[in-house]
């Protein structure tokens, strides 16, 4: 808890804003915090809206009694919009490890292989569960490295 009465996580907007404030309208979640200052990022508009605007200001602890609890602007979201925003990062998360096995066709296809043959394997190979488990997560991890390493 910093001494102006909020802790990192919560959010504060401006009380009053008026031509020489120098904190613009809008909801801030607190990011950082020092003996003698806040640091705040702008996650919403002055609506309440959802925003990204990467925006960072740093308040004085005193400035921040000018200031006053909001509510988190994602909390606004209904849960169809949450869900397609969920869904769009597992696009862009499938997309980014298929370029990668792409451009590394040899790992790429050793791994999902594994994976598959883990998965999958007891039709094919006669061996333990054991092995199957081995082999599937292997593969998961070769996955996850190629993923990780991004493309070339």
């Amino acid at each position: 808890m910093v001494d102006g009465g909020v802790a990192v996580g919560d959010h504060v907007r401006p009380a009053e804003v008026g031509r020489e404030s120098r904190v613009p309208d809008g909801i801030y979640r607190v990011v950082g915090a020092d003996d003698d200052s806040v640091t705040l990022l702008l996650v919403g508009d002055a609506a309440g809206h959802r925003v990204h605007t990467g925006e960072v200001v740093t308040v004085a602890l005193e400035a921040l009694a000018a200031f006053e609890s909001a509510k988190n602007p994602d909390a606004n979201r209904s849960l169809v919009t949450h869900a397609i925003s969920q869904l769009d990062g597992l696009r862009w998360s499938l997309w980014l490890l298929w370029r990668s096995i792409r451009t590394r066709p040899l790992p790429g296809t050793a791994a999902i292989t594994l994976l598959l043959v883990g998965a999958f394997g007891e039709w094919i190979l006669p061996v333990s569960e054991t092995v199957l488990t081995g082999f599937f997560l292997l593969g998961a991890l070769l996955l996850f490295s190629l993923g990780r390493a991004g493309p070339a």
